[in-house]
């Protein structure tokens, strides 16, 4: 592939983009309430109030997207530039894809889904490729995992590693559009790509570097989006027992049946009762200096937070297959409360402490090529910036 020969194409100048976006003339995403640019660079994002007279439909598909974070390709670890990417027809793509296609269908899918799971290793080998061809953006995630996956089997393919990060600036784009577009036609191909993309998100852990450390927000902010698309796509397709994303979401076992709502399917690992093992996390402590302000989405986000990991750690004394405490630790982050993401970011001790205790179950699935040393490297970061007491509570 000539990566070099990639056209440059022009966009249109965004007219609901934030103050400073407009001010330095530069690509808004749009998304509220801190779009990518302002949160890439950490500074107050300001958006002028919207006309009344906009278009319903407009509306309703800004609606969408600005309650999913999608990342922006600028936000990535990978990326060098804020363009709008575009890869030209040629011989050399033309292979670099079916080199990517083979690797998936032989190696990376398999490797993603387990051994040991044969709903998984259905979804993931024969479903999503499948679905692939008819959209761009799960095709373009599909081969940028593959080309993850090859990088890191082969870390001097030079070729693997341009490949990763052009098809995953290609598939966010795509993505970017689906959501935003959201129907019964995309909606499994759009949570099948949020969910690659979480793939992605957890591999990329093993890169970053912790010193000085500093919390995984990309992480989470890419994986907490997923929820959002699964909602809006629920609210689509949650009666079609043929949709591949209502089978996956089924299949987990925090997924409750016969509940009213989407969100009240998945409240069983929140219950206060799973949390009764973590409950010296929560509590007041005299280390605390300056003591942490403490409001009621503060403790409810602590709380939940608690308990989904306590809910974890008993379906493994509990002997549940490994396979499904494995989605219980996959899906954490995409069901936790944003508040508690935003301790996190804060650098919080607490929060600190408590995500410790979600990677130090994540390490234990290790052998999986995309997880790796993630976990126990986050364990180790974060022991490094708390104090000798808070580091106490980590074990």
């Amino acid at each position: 592939m000539n990566n070099g020969a990639s056209k440059r194409l022009g966009f249109k100048k965004s007219r609901a983009g934030c103050q400073r976006c407009r001010a330095r003339r530069v690509k808004c995403d749009e998304i509220h309430p801190v779009c990518g640019n302002c949160q890439r660079f950490r500074v107050s994002c300001i958006y002028e109030s919207r006309s009344a007279t906009e278009a319903p439909e407009r509306r309703e598909s800004s609606r969408i997207r600005n309650r999913v974070h999608i990342p922006t390709v600028e936000s990535d670890v990978h990326a060098k530039t804020t363009e709008i990417l575009d890869l030209p027809e040629s011989k050399d793509r033309r292979l670099v894809e079916l080199r990517l296609l083979h690797h998936y269908d032989t190696k990376t899918g398999l490797s993603i889904s387990g051994r040991d799971d044969p709903i998984g290793i259905g979804i993931w080998t024969i479903t999503l490729p499948q679905l692939a061809f008819e959209n761009d953006a799960l095709l373009y995630s599909m081969y940028a995992i593959a080309a993850l996956h090859l990088s890191r089997l082969k870390p001097e393919n030079a070729e693997a590693i341009d490949a990763c990060r052009n098809y995953l600036g290609l598939a966010l784009q795509q993505h970017r559009k689906d959501v935003s577009q959201l129907s019964k036609a995309n909606a499994d191909a759009a949570c099948l790509t949020s969910s690659l993309i979480r793939v992605y998100a957890f591999a990329v852990l093993q890169e970053r570097p912790l010193t000085p450390y500093a919390p995984p927000a990309q992480f989470l902010h890419m994986t907490s989006g997923a929820l959002m698309v699964f909602h809006e796509a629920w609210n689509l397709i949650g009666d079609e027992e043929s949709s591949i994303a209502v089978q996956t979401m089924k299949n987990l076992k925090v997924w409750s049946e016969g509940k009213a709502s989407f969100k009240e399917s998945w409240m069983a690992p929140f219950d206060e009762s799973n949390g009764l093992g973590l409950s010296h996390l929560i509590q007041a402590h005299e280390i605390e200096d300056p003591p942490e302000l403490w409001d009621s989405k503060t403790r409810e986000a602590y709380q939940a937070t608690v308990n989904y990991i306590g809910s974890v750690q008993l379906a493994i004394t509990a002997g549940e297959a490994a396979q499904h405490v494995f989605r219980r630790l996959l899906i954490f982050p995409v069901l936790i409360p944003r508040r508690f993401i935003d301790l996190v970011v804060e650098q919080q001790p607490r929060a600190l402490v408590v995500l410790a205790h979600y990677f130090a179950l994540v390490a234990r699935f290790k052998h999986f090529w995309w997880i790796g040393d993630g976990g126990r490297r986050e364990v180790r970061g974060i022991q490094t910036a708390l104090s000798a007491e808070w580091s106490d509570m980590m074990s």
